[in-house]
C-alpha cells in the first residue's frame, strides 16, 4: 500500500476516534533498523549519511509496531526530503521506565533547511507545511506530522520539534509501552 493511501487510511481512523493501538511483542531495535533500511538508498541518491542510536533499550515491550513505524518513516523521509548535504540520524531513548512500561522518545535529527521559528506552529496541523512554497520544491501533502502526533497520543505521550533555518531540524515523539509480563 502507498504510503499516500496509507496516511489517508490512518487520517480517517483519527477523526473517527477509532484509532487503537495494538500490544504486541515489539523490537525497538528491529524496528528502527527496519526503517533505515527502507530508507536507506534514498538518502545515499543523496549522498546523506543515515544513522541509528538505539543503545540501552528495554527488550520485552509491548507496542504497536505498524504504527511507530509509520511515525518514524514520517519523521526520516522527511528529513530526506529536506536535506541536501549531510546527515540524518535516527534516535531512541528511554525517559522512565519502571516494572510496568517505559517511556520512550523517538527523535530524527538533520542537517536540512530547517525552518523558519514562524512556520514551527503550523507544522502539526492537517494539510499545512511551513512554507507552502516548499510544496512545489520538496513535494509532501502536509499529513505526515499531524499523523505522528496524533499517533503518539494515542500512545500516551506527544510530539514536536526545534528547529533553526538553515542549519536543520529534530523532530521528536514520545510513546509509553507497556512491558511484557513474564
Amino acid at each position: 500500500m502507498s504510503g499516500l493511501v496509507e496516511s489517508i487510511l490512518d487520517l480517517t481512523r483519527i477523526e473517527a476516534d477509532t484509532l487503537i493501538p495494538a500490544e504486541k511483542p515489539i523490537s525497538i531495535n528491529e524496528l528502527v533498523g527496519d526503517v533505515v533500511a527502507l530508507l536507506k538508498g534514498k538518502a545515499e541518491a543523496k549522498g546523506l549519511q543515515l544513522t541509528a542510536e538505539t543503545d540501552g533499550l528495554p527488550t520485552e515491550l509491548l507496542g504497536d509496531p505498524r504504527h511507530l513505524r509509520t511515525a518514524l518513516l514520517h519523521y526520516a523521509e522527511n528529513a530526506i526530503r529536506f536535506t541536501e548535504a549531510g546527515s540524518v540520524t535516527i534516535r531512541v531513548k528511554v525517559v522512565s521506565q519502571d516494572t510496568t512500561g517505559a517511556l520512550l522518545h523517538f527523535e530524527v535529527e538533520d542537517t536540512g533547511i530547517g525552518i523558519a521559528p514562524e512556520g514551527l506552529p503550523r507544522l502539526f496541523t492537517l494539510f499545512e507545511q511551513a512554507d507552502n512554497s516548499s510544496t512545489r520544491k520538496y513535494g509532501g501533502a502536509g499529513l505526515g506530522l499531524f499523523i505522528t502526533r496524533k499517533i503518539a497520543q494515542r500512545m500516551g505521550g506527544d510530539a514536536g520539534g526545534q528547529s533553526t533555518l538553515g542549519q536543520g531540524s529534530t523532530f521528536w515523539f514520545t510513546a509509553s509501552l507497556k512491558k511484557q509480563r513474564s
